[in-house]
């Protein structure tokens, strides 16, 4: 009896353990490789979206840019900065790997900054959409509202205010070690796996959020389709679609073609009806006009001869250069 009551009593407990065991804590990764444009903004945004759904313990952004538009950018931090449910941490990597220009903006606007060795952060200040110089006053403003907004994202961050602005005013560079140094981000590591447990139990700002990444599973969250070649779902239903009619139909073609009998050629004429221009009689051919044009006409039997000039005739047959016939109506 005392065996089966701690059966029963350990039941619920172990349904707990089972349960426990099912939720394991996830941590989202999104990879900004290359440019960064309007459609990197919109995949941050929608994975960062997933994972708050989710309950995630964190996003990654997992960093190798060379730059891009100052207003995607702009989208992104502020996607980072208003996830107050996930902690986002920026991961430069791997090994080679830069965030150069936009990038790091990125960086300063994540609640954890690390870099992979040998890789490299700033050389931010705003150029055209050329890659050259902006002209007259614009270049001023545009650099002014670029520092702030990376000043100001550093600080927020408890990071190097100073270097962060001249990383926009002076084009200021560092690698990884130096930025460490220079209190710029907050870990090298040489994988993402050691990022976490060394961010672990990290309590962060401005979001006040004490990071629980221990055990984490490592979830990669990769573009979609349109967001890597900017091209929506409905256009490619719509071409396949078009190419689903177009096969459709030269199938159809095909087959009705397939069931008809020849219409093109000397053969097409077979079955046509024409009239007898000069009579048909016996061991002589005569002539009979058909298809628009006159023939040579054969009889298609002795029997059937003499044809007299005016009479329809089918044509039956082709024979060394003439028609071979048979009266509509025999006599």
């Amino acid at each position: 009896m005392k065996v089966l009551l701690a059966c029963l009593l350990a039941i619920p407990f172990v349904g707990f353990s089972a349960s426990a065991l099912a939720a394991t804590p996830e941590v989202y990764v999104a990879q900004i490789k290359g440019p960064i444009d309007e459609r990197t903004a919109g995949y941050v945004g929608r994975v960062i979206s997933s994972a708050e759904r989710a309950d995630a313990r964190a996003v990654v952004l997992e960093i190798n840019t060379p730059g891009g538009s100052l207003g995607a950018t702009q989208e992104i931090v502020q996607t980072e900065s208003n996830a107050e449910a996930v902690p986002v941490i920026s991961y430069v990597g791997p090994r080679g790997a830069q965030a150069a220009s936009a990038g790091t903006f990125v960086v300063m606007g994540s609640d954890v900054a690390a870099m992979a060795p040998q890789t490299r952060l700033g050389a931010a200040r705003p150029v055209a959409a050329d890659g050259g110089d902006i002209p007259g006053d614009l270049r001023a403003k545009a650099t002014n509202d670029a520092a702030a907004l990376m000043t100001g994202l550093a600080e927020a961050h408890g990071r190097n205010g100073g270097w962060a602005e001249d990383s926009v005013r002076e084009s200021a560079a560092v690698d990884a070690a130096e930025a460490m140094e220079l209190g710029i981000i907050e870990y090298v590591e040489p994988d993402l796996r050691s990022v976490l447990e060394a961010a672990d139990g990290e309590r962060v700002g401005p979001k006040h959020v004490t990071l629980r990444l221990e055990g984490a599973a490592i979830v990669q969250a990769p573009p979609t389709f349109a967001e890597r070649t900017g091209i929506p779902r409905y256009v490619l239903w719509g071409a396949a679609a078009l190419v689903a009619l177009f096969v459709a139909a030269v199938a159809y073609t095909y087959f009705r073609m397939r069931g008809l009998p020849v219409s093109t050629g000397v053969e097409g004429m077979i079955g046509e009806v024409g009239t007898v221009r000069r009579p048909i009689l016996e061991g002589a051919s005569g002539w009979v006009f058909v298809h628009g044009e006159l023939w040579r006409a054969a009889s298609e039997s002795p029997d059937l001869v003499p044809i007299k000039a005016g009479t329809e005739v089918e044509v039956v047959a082709l024979r060394r250069g003439a028609v071979v016939v048979r009266p509509i109506k025999v006599p």
